[in-house]
Protein backbone atom coordinates (compact mmCIF):
# COMPACT_ATOMS: atom_id res chain seq x y z
CA UNK A 1 0.00 0.00 0.00
CA UNK A 2 2.80 2.80 0.87
CA UNK A 3 4.13 1.78 -2.36
CA UNK A 4 1.47 2.93 -4.46
CA UNK A 5 0.84 6.67 -2.57
CA UNK A 6 4.83 7.16 -3.23
CA UNK A 7 4.34 6.78 -6.56
CA UNK A 8 1.12 9.40 -6.03
CA UNK A 9 3.23 12.16 -4.79
CA UNK A 10 2.53 15.99 -5.54
CA UNK A 11 5.17 17.93 -5.82
CA UNK A 12 4.20 21.00 -3.32
CA UNK A 13 7.18 23.00 -4.12
CA UNK A 14 5.78 24.13 -7.30
CA UNK A 15 2.13 24.29 -6.00
CA UNK A 16 3.39 26.51 -3.17
CA UNK A 17 1.09 30.26 -2.66
CA UNK A 18 3.22 33.11 -0.92
CA UNK A 19 1.02 33.35 2.38
CA UNK A 20 2.17 37.22 2.32
CA UNK A 21 1.08 37.82 -1.10
CA UNK A 22 -2.41 37.22 0.29
CA UNK A 23 -2.39 38.36 3.43
CA UNK A 24 -1.39 41.67 1.13
CA UNK A 25 -3.95 41.22 -1.31
CA UNK A 26 -6.79 40.97 2.00
CA UNK A 27 -5.32 43.56 3.64
CA UNK A 28 -5.17 45.88 0.22
CA UNK A 29 -9.35 44.60 -0.76
CA UNK A 30 -10.20 46.25 2.33
CA UNK A 31 -8.85 49.43 1.97
CA UNK A 32 -9.78 49.44 -2.19
CA UNK A 33 -13.37 48.13 -1.17
CA UNK A 34 -13.28 51.77 0.90
CA UNK A 35 -12.10 53.80 -1.42
CA UNK A 36 -13.81 52.60 -4.28
CA UNK A 37 -17.07 52.87 -2.19
CA UNK A 38 -16.15 57.00 -1.58
CA UNK A 39 -15.12 57.55 -5.16
CA UNK A 40 -18.23 56.32 -6.64
CA UNK A 41 -20.39 58.38 -3.81
CA UNK A 42 -18.52 61.19 -4.97
CA UNK A 43 -18.81 60.33 -9.11
CA UNK A 44 -22.75 59.16 -8.35
CA UNK A 45 -24.56 61.05 -5.53
CA UNK A 46 -22.30 63.33 -3.84
CA UNK A 47 -20.97 65.94 -6.36
CA UNK A 48 -24.57 66.65 -7.72
CA UNK A 49 -25.79 66.82 -4.41
CA UNK A 50 -23.16 69.59 -3.82
CA UNK A 51 -23.55 71.08 -7.10
CA UNK A 52 -27.51 71.43 -6.25
CA UNK A 53 -26.78 72.94 -3.36
CA UNK A 54 -24.66 75.38 -4.55
CA UNK A 55 -26.93 76.59 -6.91
CA UNK A 56 -29.27 76.54 -4.44
CA UNK A 57 -27.60 78.61 -2.21
CA UNK A 58 -26.44 81.20 -5.26
CA UNK A 59 -30.43 81.68 -5.82
CA UNK A 60 -30.75 82.65 -2.20
CA UNK A 61 -28.12 84.92 -1.91
CA UNK A 62 -27.85 86.47 -5.16
CA UNK A 63 -24.95 88.59 -4.03
CA UNK A 64 -23.76 89.23 -7.99
CA UNK A 65 -27.13 90.37 -9.01
CA UNK A 66 -27.53 92.34 -5.77
CA UNK A 67 -24.59 94.72 -6.49
CA UNK A 68 -24.66 94.57 -10.49
CA UNK A 69 -28.14 95.49 -10.34
CA UNK A 70 -28.94 96.95 -7.06
CA UNK A 71 -28.63 100.65 -5.82
CA UNK A 72 -26.02 99.76 -2.83
CA UNK A 73 -23.19 100.55 -5.10
CA UNK A 74 -24.87 104.19 -6.03
CA UNK A 75 -25.22 104.97 -2.52
CA UNK A 76 -22.44 107.84 -2.08
CA UNK A 77 -23.60 109.59 -5.60
CA UNK A 78 -26.95 109.93 -4.06
CA UNK A 79 -25.46 110.68 -0.47
CA UNK A 80 -23.75 113.76 -2.70
CA UNK A 81 -26.67 114.81 -4.10
CA UNK A 82 -29.00 114.46 -1.23
CA UNK A 83 -26.27 115.88 1.03
CA UNK A 84 -26.15 119.45 -1.24
CA UNK A 85 -30.21 119.72 -1.24
CA UNK A 86 -30.25 119.27 2.74
CA UNK A 87 -27.16 122.07 2.95
CA UNK A 88 -28.98 124.30 0.59
CA UNK A 89 -32.69 123.74 2.42
CA UNK A 90 -30.79 124.33 5.63
CA UNK A 91 -29.69 127.54 4.33
CA UNK A 92 -32.82 128.95 3.05
CA UNK A 93 -34.76 127.97 6.25
CA UNK A 94 -31.99 129.75 8.37
CA UNK A 95 -32.46 132.67 6.24
CA UNK A 96 -36.09 132.38 6.34
CA UNK A 97 -35.55 132.15 9.92
CA UNK A 98 -37.46 128.87 10.31
CA UNK A 99 -36.36 125.31 11.37
CA UNK A 100 -35.88 123.15 8.30
CA UNK A 101 -38.22 120.35 9.60
CA UNK A 102 -40.66 122.88 9.53
CA UNK A 103 -40.04 122.41 5.26
CA UNK A 104 -39.15 119.23 4.99
CA UNK A 105 -40.30 116.56 7.81
CA UNK A 106 -38.02 114.09 9.48
CA UNK A 107 -35.01 116.82 8.05
CA UNK A 108 -32.77 116.49 11.13
CA UNK A 109 -33.02 112.32 10.98
CA UNK A 110 -32.73 112.22 7.07
CA UNK A 111 -29.50 114.62 7.53
CA UNK A 112 -28.02 112.62 10.19
CA UNK A 113 -28.58 109.42 7.76
CA UNK A 114 -27.03 111.19 5.28
CA UNK A 115 -23.90 112.33 7.51
CA UNK A 116 -23.23 108.80 8.17
CA UNK A 117 -23.67 107.23 4.76
CA UNK A 118 -20.24 106.98 4.09
CA UNK A 119 -19.51 105.22 7.14
CA UNK A 120 -22.51 102.34 5.94
CA UNK A 121 -20.91 102.43 2.63
CA UNK A 122 -17.60 101.50 3.64
CA UNK A 123 -19.15 98.91 6.06
CA UNK A 124 -21.22 97.67 3.70
CA UNK A 125 -18.01 97.18 0.86
CA UNK A 126 -16.34 95.78 3.92
CA UNK A 127 -19.07 93.33 3.98
CA UNK A 128 -19.25 92.49 0.89
CA UNK A 129 -15.33 91.92 0.64
CA UNK A 130 -15.20 89.46 2.73
CA UNK A 131 -18.10 87.48 1.29
CA UNK A 132 -16.78 87.67 -1.55
CA UNK A 133 -13.15 86.38 0.03
CA UNK A 134 -14.66 83.83 1.94
CA UNK A 135 -17.35 82.48 -0.83
CA UNK A 136 -14.90 82.23 -3.99
CA UNK A 137 -17.89 84.66 -5.71
CA UNK A 138 -16.54 87.14 -7.90
CA UNK A 139 -16.36 90.71 -6.75
CA UNK A 140 -18.33 92.68 -9.02
CA UNK A 141 -18.09 96.63 -6.77
CA UNK A 142 -15.40 98.35 -8.63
Amino acid sequence: VYDKLATNKVDLKSQKVDLSLVSTIETEADAFDQAESEASYLAYDWGDEIIGAYEDFRMKYNLDDYIVNGSTKYLDEVTEVLADALNELETKADELGIDPNEIYNDFDDLKQRVDNAPSLLKDAKDKYREVTSYTGMPDFWN
